[in-house]
């Protein structure tokens, strides 16, 4: 069989006839790949499977991709505003007990303190305010990455390198076969500039293709694992 995103992008219009074996007898048709991609379960994965390799597909339902990007980010953005409201509940109470009976201790002023580091740390880690506002062009950018992802120079792709006479894996890209992308590029592709983007917007880029990556190689297993059973 072969590479499932190869085989997904027959699915789209060309001039050239892929689905003939040896001797023109049919090994795995269109019909055949659109079947198996029918078996995967509806959500994030498929959309993402279908946006990357068989994109005229995808374009005629692109809501589904934009519920789909949607469903996925918003239970992160309210964690982080849930945790974010309790650090200020958190401070407020601090300094409200300051002094309340009399002099201000150097317990209550530690305690403030604390609360307000704390809240600190909280600010810095989440997600800025415009998140939502640039998620389009967030998702767009990751979903380009996921399609025309570099492969490791060091495994050229494969995931494994030769040790010997044993086969292991790659070191350079922990087996993913994938290899490095720059900052500076990230950053081009969501029109930031590189110190904005390290400052800003790095945790939400890499958070975002962590978890897209996570759901297109599901729907791709899905679509391998139905492909098996056809053949």
């Amino acid at each position: 069989m072969g590479n499932v995103r190869e085989l997904m992008a027959r699915l789209g219009p060309s001039t050239v006839k892929f689905d003939t074996g040896r001797g023109g007898t049919p090994d795995l048709t269109n019909q055949d790949i659109a079947a198996a991609l029918g078996m995967v379960p509806a959500g994030l994965g498929r959309e993402l499977l279908e946006a990357c390799w068989w994109p005229d597909g995808a374009a005629l339902r692109r809501h589904r991709l934009r519920d789909a990007v949607i469903a996925l980010v918003t239970p992160e953005l309210r964690r982080q505003q849930r945790k974010l409201a309790d650090a200020r509940t958190e401070l407020g109470l601090a300094e409200v007990c300051m002094g309340w009976a009399g002099a201000v201790t150097a317990e209550q002023r530690a305690e403030r303190d604390r609360a307000a580091h704390r809240l600190g740390q909280l600010k810095a880690q989440c997600w800025p305010i415009s998140t939502l506002e640039s998620l389009p062009t967030l998702a767009a950018a990751v979903i380009r990455e996921i399609a025309k992802r570099p492969h490791c120079p060091g495994c050229e792709g494969r995931g494994e390198t030769m040790s010997g006479e044993l086969r292991v894996i790659c070191k350079s890209c922990g087996g993913s076969g994938v290899g490095a992308v720059s900052d500076r590029r990230r950053a081009a592709a969501i029109g930031r500039d590189e110190a904005a983007y390290r400052r800003t917007w790095k945790p939400v880029f890499e958070w975002l293709l962590s978890k897209m990556v996570e759901a297109e190689q599901d729907a791709a297993w899905h679509v391998r694992s139905a492909l098996g059973q056809a053949a």
